[in-house]
């Protein structure tokens, strides 16, 4: 029988969970370890240099649970630093990137909103080079709004969109931070447009990372390097046999695949039940 994989998912918080749970629905048998940076949540306006460091020591823990994979489920941490990290380390590192391509493919005035780290960064500009030919890519930097949806979620804080989402006429909207997509549907109703993120491409993309390791090709890039679409199933190389020890004392969800670690793992476990499992 072959491996169950082990995956690190990191986020500055609760955003991460939403690509958790696309992992979890695309691959239900590898063993999922998130790691939520709760208390020093949102990376978006913080420094680079602020932000790889708290990637890094995440990273680290990963390392140290002999982890198979890592996912930055975060834009911000993964627009500053996924090549970097990459160069560190020597397991896999799987970023999550904003679902430009779809959304030039679909629609002809695209808005990316996303956090000012990620708005600035080179690797966002290069992403919406790649498609600005094919429609018009407009992008915007929300200051508060990963913080105000982490207060909303988890504290049930009253969040107003009409605060913080800017005004215009588009045909599509792109999500560049993992927090946004808790108020997918409202963001939908709010510009009357159709919404994309970049979860399920960010599964697909570790699915692809983990399917090399049992010689399954995939193919179409959905983005830069981290996003992948393909016609495989994810039968063929999940099977039953765990590698290296499971954390003690961690948080466990009612979903025996998943442990929640760190300090804020209460937290992030019943914000992923109530959300993703209820």
């Amino acid at each position: 029988m072959g491996r169950i994989f082990k995956v690190g998912i990191f986020d500055s918080g609760i955003g991460g969970l939403t690509v958790l749970s696309e992992c979890v629905k695309l691959m239900p048998e590898n063993r999922y370890f998130y790691l939520g940076d709760n208390f020093r949540a949102p990376y978006g306006s913080r420094p680079p240099q602020e932000i790889a460091a708290c990637v890094r020591e995440a990273l680290v823990r990963f390392r140290e649970m002999n982890a198979d994979a890592a996912v930055l489920a975060c834009n911000t941490a993964t627009a500053v630093c996924a090549e970097k990290m990459r160069s560190e380390f020597s397991f896999p590192i799987v970023g999550t990137e904003p679902a430009v391509k779809p959304a030039s493919e679909r629609c002809g005035r695209v808005l990316v909103l996303a956090t000012p780290r990620t708005t600035e960064s080179e690797r966002l500009r290069k992403l919406v080079a790649r498609y600005h030919d094919a429609c018009n890519i407009t992008v915007f930097a929300l200051e508060g709004l990963a913080a105000a949806v982490e207060s909303a979620v988890v504290r049930g804080k009253a969040l107003d969109l009409r605060e913080h989402l800017p005004q215009g006429n588009y045909d599509g909207i792109v999500l560049g931070c993992t927090h946004y997509v808790y108020f997918k549907k409202e963001i939908e109703a709010f510009y009357s447009a159709p919404v994309f993120d970049g979860g399920e491409g960010t599964a697909r993309q570790l699915r692809s990372v983990l399917g090399k390791q049992r010689n399954i090709e995939f193919s179409e890039n959905l983005g830069i390097d981290d996003h992948f679409s393909d016609s495989l199933t994810a039968e063929g190389y999940n099977a039953n046999n765990c590698s290296g020890k499971m954390p003690k004392n961690e948080g466990i969800s009612s979903n025996l695949g998943i442990f929640f670690i760190g300090n804020a793992k209460n937290i992030n476990k019943r914000v992923y039940e109530q959300m993703f499992i209820s």
